[in-house]
This record gives C-alpha cells, structure tokens and sequence, in this order.
C-alpha cells in the first residue's frame, strides 16, 4: 500500500518538528539572556544595579548590594556550574589584588547550603559570598547560564559583564582607576 510509505514520512517529519522545538526550547533557557541587566547591557545601556539583599553564606547576616559604596564584582554561581570553579578562582586571585578598591560579592544560587559551603573552603573563596534560594535575584540580572560576573561602577550603574576571559582583567582596571 502507499499510504504506509506517505504515513511513516509524515511521522518523521512530526517527529523532526517536535524535536526542534524542543531543541529550540532548551537553547533560550540555557543561552538567551532573558532580559533584565544582560539584555540592557547587550542594547548599549548601562542600567542601574538592581539591588538586593540576601543572607551571608556564612550565616553573619545579610549583604545589600546598594550600600557598598566602591565599584562592585557581582559572581553568580553554583556549585554543580561546570564553569564556576574556574571563574571563582580567578576571582579570589583578583580580590585579593583589588580587594581594597573594589567590593567582589559572589551570589550562590540555586544550590543546597551545604554544597556551597563546601565549594567556598574547597576553593578558598574568602571574598564576600551571600546565598539566594531559587533563581528570582539571577533572573533580574540575566538568568542562566552561569557563572554570570557583572561590573558595576561607583555610582550604581553596571558598566558590563563578562563575555570573553579577557573581560575580567580588563573591567577591573577600569574600576580600580575609577574611570568607570
């Protein structure tokens, strides 16, 4: 019969359809910026940082971006992120060379308490490290993927955020010279 032929075919390509939806699906939640301060950021602007203020990792209180009056390093990361031990260590290298000029605060998301703490001592991240339950703070600036690293300048506004390994170095001579 020829109806087989023309069904199979017509399965297939259902089948290609839905795939490359799902494909499509998975590419915007892994890799679109989402909006917020990564799309401002990728349309030339220079918004104003969205505040917050979470719980310390360390249990010592709570960290509110707004009252950290120098430029600012936002890290969000995780400890099951393939890529963070990499960025995190070259974090902690650059905080303990700007640490004076510049605040680095890395923002653990999405993550059990325990596995973040043990990703902190097991890198010897001792740059401020505050905890978000969920995703609502990430999501303001940009969502996932991550680790997302964002530059902010003295007077609030993000000046970028890390595209290429280059960046890190480059925006933090910037804010440590004060021509952000």
């Amino acid at each position: 019969m020829r109806t087989r032929p023309i069904r199979l075919a017509l399965q297939a390509l259902a089948l290609a359809g839905v795939a490359s939806l799902l494909a499509l699906l998975v590419w915007k939640l892994t890799h679109d910026p989402g909006g917020g301060v990564a799309a401002q950021l990728s349309q030339g602007k220079r918004p104003a940082a969205p505040n917050f203020n979470l719980p310390r990792l360390d249990g010592d209180g709570t960290v509110e971006l707004a009252a950290i009056k120098k430029p600012r390093v936002v890290d969000f990361f995780a400890s099951w992120c393939y890529a963070c031990p990499y960025e995190s260590k070259r974090l902690e290298k650059y905080s303990r060379q700007y640490g004076n000029k510049i605040a680095f605060v890395g923002v653990n998301t999405d993550d059990f308490s325990s596995d973040a703490k043990q990703y902190v001592r097991k890198y010897g991240l001792t740059y401020t490290i505050v905890r978000e339950q969920g995703r609502k703070v990430l999501n303001t600036w940009g969502g996932l993927p991550i680790p997302r690293i964002f530059f902010i300048d003295r007077n609030g506004k993000v000046i970028g955020q890390m595209q290429a390994e280059e960046d890190l170095p480059r925006f933090l001579k910037q804010l440590a010279a004060n021509k952000a």
